[in-house]
């Protein structure tokens, strides 16, 4: 009965070490996807530069670039006050 109560604790425990890591990737990938989705709404800004386009467009691009980078610089924020540390790779 002990030897099964502690090999449960141990799986539970290992469990919980990888979740740990995982969540710290996961926080690191969010911050990234959103800077890139920035970078996509820069890039479409950029491929129409030259051509003719609908007046609010130009604006909706630059909103949602402020959109997704306000997204990351306060996902950032939050996960660096949660892990204690500045997110790095």
């Amino acid at each position: 009965v002990y030897r099964v109560s502690w090999l449960r604790a141990k799986a539970r425990f290992s469990r919980w070490s990888e979740e740990l890591c995982i969540v710290g990737y996961e926080m690191r990938w969010t911050v990234n996807w959103f800077k890139w989705k920035e970078e996509q709404w820069r890039l479409r800004l950029t491929d129409m530069e030259n051509e003719e386009r609908p007046p609010g467009l130009d604006c909706y691009c630059h909103k949602q670039m402020a959109l997704w980078s306000s997204l990351a610089d306060q996902a950032e924020t939050q996960f660096t006050n949660v892990l204690g540390h500045p997110l790095y790779w």
